[in-house]
């Protein structure tokens, strides 16, 4: 299987993973591709650029052996949630700078677990950005793959475009840059927007309707979680049929202590589904992989930071307070939580009547000692949409 023909894309509003096999032929859902696949076969594939993100870091003095070590603390306070939820891979280094691949660890570990299910290996994850030489833009799911060198890589939608090329045109003065547009007419349109609005930028641009497919590229992903596995076939030892012999009885004195576990199995799962539910009822914009792991990790941090508080006390703070609010008409509801172990605070995206509601809210907190702030209100139709941050004592 070609990787650069098999690119597997995770679209989160539909919630399915998408695979293009070539260039111009439609998406097709990935689970029916994989069906079609012969057992136990190695699959090669590469990541759509809009599941990812790729950092350039200056670094002066570390050298190319500690990389792996210093990159993650480096894109630390970039990083939307905590380092240890990202896989964060070396992509190379360029005019004094290092290149770094950052992807969500849970999203490579549901690709995986989703093509082991149909009795595939996922044997290589190439970023799609990392085989694509020079500088290139092409058209994709109504934005643009960008691919600039030492300067950025990455998926831009059309609204970003702008912004992206104020900041990068001072970078790529004398270079060229190759466009793959889906007409002649889109590509000449966005040549002449860049010449005209940006005419110290690059030296030379070229349009074509091709699409360019990525070479192949040494960067993968998965870091060692999934490798290629060869089987040598040799003859059976002597021991063998002693031992066949050994696990049938094995078996069978087990079968009593299997029939007294029955009813502890039961209630482990009792358990375990209830506290699967709380988790969701807690924290409903996290993914529920290992929810376990992560519900504990959560419950530990009490206490561990010396000036914020602890999981537990902030999150019965924030619930004492939203529950003194006036709820007879629904004036604030809770869409979703995340707490940042890191830094001790909790990110909660609300839906109020009113800015007033919002507020009202924000006071509640305070009142019981913690620091509040809204970070975000937008007015949609008849809501206003809020973020707030919430942190330790003031």
């Amino acid at each position: 299987m070609n990787s650069k023909n098999n690119r597997v894309e995770w679209v989160a509003d539909q919630g399915v993973w998408l695979i293009s096999e070539a260039a111009g032929n439609p998406p097709r859902n990935l689970e029916d591709w994989a069906e079609e696949q012969a057992d136990l076969g190695n699959v090669s594939l590469v990541l759509s650029a809009t599941n990812y993100a790729t950092h350039w870091v200056s670094l002066p003095g570390v050298k190319g052996r500690h990389l792996n070590r210093a990159l993650p603390f480096a894109l630390e306070d970039v990083l939307i949630r905590d380092i240890s939820d990202y896989t964060v891979i070396p992509g190379g280094s360029l005019g004094g700078k290092h290149k770094a691949y950052v992807v969500e660890s849970d999203l490579i570990d549901r690709l995986i677990e989703l093509l082991a299910i149909h009795h595939l290996r996922l044997s290589s994850l190439q970023p799609e950005t990392a085989g694509y030489a020079g500088n290139q833009m092409l058209r994709a799911n109504d934005g643009w793959v960008v691919s600039l060198q030492g300067v950025f890589e990455g998926w831009v939608p059309d609204s970003a475009l702008p912004a992206v090329l104020d900041g990068v045109g001072d970078k790529v003065a004398g270079a060229a840059l190759s466009i793959s547009a889906s007409s002649m007419d889109e590509g000449n349109l966005l040549k002449t927007t860049i010449s005209s609005g940006y005419p110290d930028s690059f030296d030379s641009i070229m349009v074509s309707t091709g699409k360019s497919e990525p070479g192949d590229s040494t960067v993968s992903l998965l870091q060692g979680k999934a490798a290629n596995v060869g089987r040598e076939k040799k003859p059976a030892p002597w021991w063998t049929g002693i031992a066949s012999f050994a696990a049938i009885f094995a078996v069978f004195a087990c079968a009593f202590l299997i029939v007294e576990n029955h009813r502890t199995s039961e209630q482990i799962e009792m358990v375990s589904s209830s506290s699967k539910d709380l988790y969701k009822r807690w924290f409903p914009g996290e993914s529920t992989s290992n929810y376990e792991s992560r519900f504990r990790r959560k419950l530990r941090s009490g206490g561990d930071t010396a000036d914020s508080a602890g999981f537990d006390s902030l999150m019965g703070s924030v619930s004492a307070a939203w529950a003194g609010l006036d709820q007879s008409k629904g004036a604030v509801s809770i869409q979703s939580i995340r707490y940042s172990e890191r830094i001790g605070e909790f990110l909660i995206d609300v839906d109020a009547q009113q800015q007033s509601d919002l507020q009202a809210l924000k006071a509640a907190i305070e009142a019981r000692g913690l620091t509040a702030e809204i970070s975000s209100a937008k007015a949609d139709k008849d809501v206003v949409k809020g973020r707030l941050k919430v942190g330790g004592a003031a």
